[in-house]
């Protein structure tokens, strides 16, 4: 394999990067059990409800509604019409 270094890349010292708080609990449950299948939906799913909802709700109901959706589901078909229904209620305003 044979790589070429891009003009417009740049190295940088990695000893500056900072980690702030911790990976969601269940996220941590999810990455050792997901299939690279699963892992895709629950990207489209995530990708589709911030696109839809990220500026008028809050990430807590975007994240659960997503883990929830993929546990259950194969498809985003009816995602939108799913979080519309469960997730835009008292709880999580």
């Amino acid at each position: 394999m044979i790589t070429k270094v891009m003009p417009n890349n740049t190295n940088y010292d990695k000893s500056t990067i900072q980690s702030f708080g911790e990976a969601d609990p269940a996220f941590e449950k999810l990455k050792d059990t997901l299939t690279e299948e699963k892992l895709k939906l629950r990207q489209n799913s995530l990708r589709l409800l911030m696109a839809n909802f990220g500026s008028t709700s809050p990430a807590t109901a975007i994240y659960e509604c997503a883990n929830e959706w993929c546990e259950k589901q194969y498809t985003t078909n009816g995602l939108a019409n799913y979080f519309k229904a469960y997730y835009t209620g008292e709880k999580y305003k």
